[in-house]
């Protein structure tokens, strides 16, 4: 069965909204353009932000806000408008549209943010812009990409349809068997005009316990995963290595 790129997604704030787009243009060494662009700094946070209001270098997690700790954040979708604005909706919640460079947008991104974020939890103090690299879970550029299928098994053994975005990964793959992504560790695929080599598995967090229509806890992903599979792993991390565009329902070739 040919495999074919079926989604792509990226996510303009680090944890805070999911966009679907149609096409992108990879570039060498790179995430996908404007994913994990910005990301939301809070008051124990170890990274400070510059004059310039971008990110003063590359961190864990656990330096910004993020859906393990406040899981109706996964709730939250998002666009990337043409002028830079981002867009946000929530269930439960007004839409918003913000500058993410101005000051004052900042605040009412912070103030729409508060339902969603545990009071126990440290307060939100900057939305800061990516520097030299991309704000993601990983120090590497990395693109994620998971086989369809395999969503579609954990959802069979978890007795659950399972929504691929609580996962956020960039690339979704249809044509594959389950966790056929897992054998292709090293390999090189060709999507659309891209090339990327398939580099590690991705370990997931709580943050996917988390249903993305309501943003509530409804499964114990870590636990199903290691019950079914004996381990924590979904998905696997590329790094691009030939630009190139990707599109929708582009052929997916192992090379």
């Amino acid at each position: 069965m040919t495999a074919n790129l079926a989604h792509i997604y990226r996510h303009p704030i680090k944890s805070i909204g999911v966009e679907e787009l149609e096409n992108a243009s990879l570039q060498e060494g790179r995430v996908l353009p404007f994913d994990r662009e910005w990301a939301v700094l809070h008051e124990r946070s170890k990274i400070g932000a510059g004059p310039d209001g971008r990110a003063a270098g590359w961190g864990p997690k656990i330096n910004f806000v993020i859906g393990r700790s406040a899981p109706e954040l996964m709730g939250v979708t998002s666009r990337l408008l043409e002028d830079g604005r981002i867009a946000l909706d929530h269930p439960r919640q007004a839409p918003l549209e913000i500058n993410p460079a101005q000051d004052a947008d900042q605040r009412r991104l912070f103030d729409w943010l508060r339902p969603f974020w545990p009071e126990t939890a440290p307060r939100p103090t900057a939305l800061v812009r990516a520097g030299e690299r991309a704000l993601t879970d990983d120090p590497l550029p990395y693109v994620s990409l998971i086989g369809q299928a395999s969503l579609d098994d954990l959802s069979k053994r978890v007795g659950k349809d399972l929504d691929r975005r609580r996962f956020r990964a960039n690339l979704w793959v249809e044509g594959w068997e389950p966790f056929a992504e897992f054998d292709l560790v090293g390999k090189t695929l060709r999507i659309g005009e891209a090339e990327m080599q398939v580099r590690a598995c991705v370990e997931r967090c709580r943050a996917t316990d988390a249903n993305i229509e309501t943003g509530m806890r409804d499964v114990d992903m870590l636990a199903e995963l290691e019950r079914h599979y004996d381990h924590r792993d979904f998905g696997v991390f590329c790094l691009v290595t030939t630009p190139g565009r990707i599109g929708r329902g582009d052929k997916v070739e192992v090379l």
